[in-house]
């Protein structure tokens, strides 16, 4: 399933490569032959890539059945996670939160040794000891180049300026880690890894002394209030017409008019003493109010 994918994602590159080529060539001679050649190639690449989505979903899907079966190779992780007081957070969306992540750094060793003999008892006949040893002896050293990179950013031991030492540490173990990185060759999506390895970083704690840290309860925060206005406008069908919903009930909640309306509208309630809840709370047991009542 591997192999069909890979083989599919090379046969969308090579496509998309062709198709350039004869949209160039078709710019260039304006001939109907041309034209031909380019309409087929972008019939070419339009099945190639549909052909390696296919093969991507079916590959992924193969890969969440696999690791949800008993005693499979994820479950086997996850177990020797555990031994390490290492665990997946379920408000984390069931993965490794930044404290779990700074653990793996730190036994990054001990984990991947680990890890290398629990594959090999469940490889497939072609592939050597010897490849799975060399990958995990890989990850293990890209785990402990970044965890040394993290720690020489800022080191409360030290003060709260890098010192010399520190600088020339980093700058070994950010070239290092990127030397590794494009050797296993290994993709990324998140801009903080280019941040990391590309230099920016390292420029950052040179001319600045490090890089600012904020908190994120703000951003939590809003997170929230999006979410809780998507749930309740979530049975609106039309994807426009929820999100006009969603701005007009921020700009309400947000409008001092309207705030001042609300404020005033909860506080006669709360002062209203006949409603559903405050006959509830007078019936109490050990409620002053409920004595009073009582006499």
């Amino acid at each position: 399933m591997r192999e069909a994918y890979q083989n599919s994602a090379t046969n969308s590159l090579n496509a998309k490569a062709l198709e350039a080529q004869e949209r160039h060539h078709n710019e260039q001679a304006k001939t109907p032959e041309s034209k031909a050649l380019f309409q087929q190639a972008t019939t070419t690449g339009k099945l190639a890539k549909r052909n390696e989505v296919k093969a991507r979903t079916n590959f992924e899907k193969q890969g969440k059945q696999h690791n949800t079966r008993f005693c499979s190779l994820s479950q086997t992780h996850d177990t020797t996670f555990q031994s390490h007081k290492i665990t997946k957070e379920h408000c984390h969306g069931g993965k490794h939160n930044g404290v779990n992540c700074i653990k793996i750094m730190e036994k990054a060793e001990e984990l991947f040794t680990a890890f290398a003999s629990e594959i090999k008892l469940k490889k497939i006949p072609t592939v050597g000891d010897e490849v799975i040893n060399s990958k995990c002896h890989q990850h293990a050293n890209l785990l402990g180049l970044l965890d040394k990179i993290w720690s020489n950013v800022r080191g409360i031991d030290a003060g709260l300026l890098p010192t010399q030492l520190q600088l020339e540490s980093l700058e070994k173990a950010t070239s290092k880690a990127k030397a590794l990185w494009l050797q296993m060759e290994l993709g990324t999506k998140q801009p903080k890894w280019h941040m990391t390895l590309d230099g920016h970083l390292l420029h950052q704690v040179k001319f600045y002394g490090g890089i600012a840290d904020k908190s994120n309860e703000s951003i939590e925060l809003q997170h929230q209030v999006i979410m809780k206005l998507k749930d309740q406008f979530r049975r609106v069908t039309s994807y426009q017409r929820r999100e006009r919903c969603i701005r007009k009930e921020l700009r309400r909640g947000k409008s001092p008019e309207i705030k001042s309306h609300i404020d005033n509208y909860q506080a006669a309630i709360k002062r209203k003493p006949t409603t559903k809840r405050a006959l509830d709370t007078a019936c109490l047991p050990g409620n002053r109010t409920n004595a009073k009542l009582n006499e």
